[in-house]
């Protein structure tokens, strides 16, 4: 019995040491090419060939299918993209998910050893973080066929000590809907379709299951791997839900058309290799690449099904914020959503500065109930932006993105205290209406040519941080710099027309405080000028 324990202990640590390779592995590997990713997955298509190559792109380089799927219910539930395109990008997901099997098939022998070792040290002893991130590739592959060593270890004795249970597996899982429901309960609970195949594989390295229960299992993986997904589409508007439920219909359907036909597939995939191991492999590849190709003219017929099973609700919001909480999964496409939300902060906070101007120097009471309305809505998308921030996992960001990401929170809080700013303008129009105070036309003129440069400098400087264009960020400073002296040069005339009786003395303070109220919309400016020159 110890014996026996021992066994199934090495089998399912194994399983748990190829999980860590294997999120290790993807969470360096986005560390690495996390921005390239997110931009194939933001490059959406209503083309189902354009959108599946996007979708296998992204999960090879994720390692995930899961991860890109859910990154995808993120998308719709943020209105980023439409559900339609989400489907053509899960069909390519489908295919790149088939990857690490086919990678953990090859047999390297002990050099899973050399592996392991020289990325570890190249972790530890280089200074350089690209150096210590291929290190931690090299090391995370090693740790990966070692994980592959130890499933083939404690499963080699179930082939020559304990007939019996590989006899017991074979024939359970011969049984197709058996078979099916195994892998589909494995891969539901490693979450990760890639754990269940491997393990086949693993097992039928050393002889402990036959070909055809092994097919059986993988068909079962990719139900299992929908189980997360449909859990986190419960939650999410309804284009989003139906993003779960059409990565579910597709490999459930799949499924369902090539279970009576799973002795013929069987046959085809031994001709496709003579060793077993690549064979369960290709079965796996074989699947996922004839289901998805099989969906290509079929995805209009699926989203309408889908649309018909999960109809839109009344009233309900979608894209209130470029980011959604799937997002996370993926922590450098959220990121760099959250950067894409604080630019259009920023920009209703533009809209504000100039919805001030013409408020006051127009006496506008309806633009300086705008300007109210608007400092709202900036409020609430700063603080969940702030928050959203605050969740993305820094251990799976590089050095680069860990000092963009406090800097992103530094720029939030000078968007916000702008739209504090112009509400301030704005109570300042209020105040002035109701007590008739009124401006020397000099004066209006002042307050003309402040707002203008203001407006311009803030503008300079969002527009530095949408394109990143350092010449740009530093021109923003030097309109900063013009700001602060124009402040002062106009408070001089202030004074000056003051003593000689030109404006109306009510005037004064709203005047004064509104000069420096734009005066300190140019340093906020300044300050996000500042993060993106010294943006590394």
């Amino acid at each position: 019995m110890a014996e026996i324990w021992f066994i199934v202990f090495e089998i399912v640590g194994g399983l748990a040491l190829f999980m860590f390779s294997i999120n290790l592995l993807r969470e360096t590997l986005g560390k690495i090419s996390g921005k390239a990713v997110a931009k194939v997955l933001e490059k959406v298509s209503n083309d189902p060939l354009r959108g599946m190559a996007a979708g296998a792109a992204a999960t090879v380089m994720t390692q995930s299918s899961s991860i890109t799927v859910l990154t995808l219910i993120g998308f719709v539930n943020a209105g980023i993209m439409t559900f339609r395109q989400s489907v053509n990008m899960i069909l390519g997901a489908e295919i790149g998910t088939t990857a690490v099997a086919q990678l953990v098939s090859f047999s390297i022998g002990g050099m899973f050893w050399p592996l392991i070792a020289s990325g570890f040290f190249m972790k530890l002893l280089s200074k350089r973080e690209k150096v210590k991130l291929v290190g931690t590739v090299i090391f995370s592959l090693g740790l990966l066929f070692l994980s592959m060593e130890f499933m083939k270890d404690g499963a080699y004795p179930l082939t020559t000590e304990y007939p019996f249970f590989r006899n017991l597996i074979n024939e359970y899982a011969a049984i197709p809907i058996l078979g099916i429901l195994i892998g589909a309960l494995i891969a539901g609970i490693t979450q990760a379709s890639a754990a269940a195949v491997s393990l086949v594989i693993a097992m039928g390295a050393v002889g402990a299951i036959d070909l055809g229960p092994g097919i059986a299992i993988v068909l079962g993986a990719n139900i299992g791997t929908c189980f997360l997904e449909l859990f986190a589409g419960v939650g999410a508007t309804s284009p989003a839900k139906r993003t779960a439920v059409a990565q579910a219909l597709i490999n459930v359907t799949g499924v369902a058309i090539f279970l009576p036909f799973l002795g013929y597939y069987t046959n085809l995939v031994m001709a496709t290799s003579p060793e077993l191991t690549h064979q369960i492999a290709n079965a796996h590849t074989i699947f996922n690449v004839i289901v998805s190709f099989l969906f290509v003219p079929l995805v209009g017929p699926l989203v309408k099904l889908c649309e018909k099973l999960i109809p839109d609700k009344e009233g309900e919001v979608i894209g209130k914020h470029f980011f959604d909480d799937e997002m996370l999964h993926y922590p450098v496409l959220a990121l760099m959503e959250a950067e894409r939300e604080t630019i259009r902060t920023a920009e209703k906070t533009i809209e504000m500065i100039l919805l001030s101007k013409n408020a006051l120097l127009n006496r506008s009471l309806e633009d300086a109930k705008k300007v109210m309305l608007l400092e709202d809505e900036v409020d609430e998308a700063c603080r969940s932006t702030e928050d959203f921030i605050d969740r993305i996992r820094e251990e799976e960001l590089n050095q680069e993105e860990i000092i963009w990401r406090v800097k992103l929170l530094a720029i939030l809080t000078d968007v916000e205290r702008v739209g504090d700013l112009t509400l301030n303008i704005g109570e300042f129009v209020i105040y002035k209406l109701n007590s008739g105070v009124t401006f020397s036309d000099q004066g209006v003129s002042d307050l003309k040519q402040m707002f203008d440069l203001a407006e311009e400098t803030y503008w300079t400087a969002i527009e530095s941080l949408k394109t990143k264009d350092k010449e740009l960020a530093a021109k923003a400073e030097r309109l900063e710099d013009r700001v602060d002296n124009l402040e002062r040069r106009l408070k001089e005339s202030h004074i000056t027309r003051m003593r000689e009786g030109i404006c109306d003395p009510q005037a004064d303070q709203i005047f004064v405080e509104t000069l420096r109220n734009l005066e300190r919309v140019g340093d906020h400016a300044d300050n996000i000028a500042y993060d993106v020159i010294k943006n590394t």
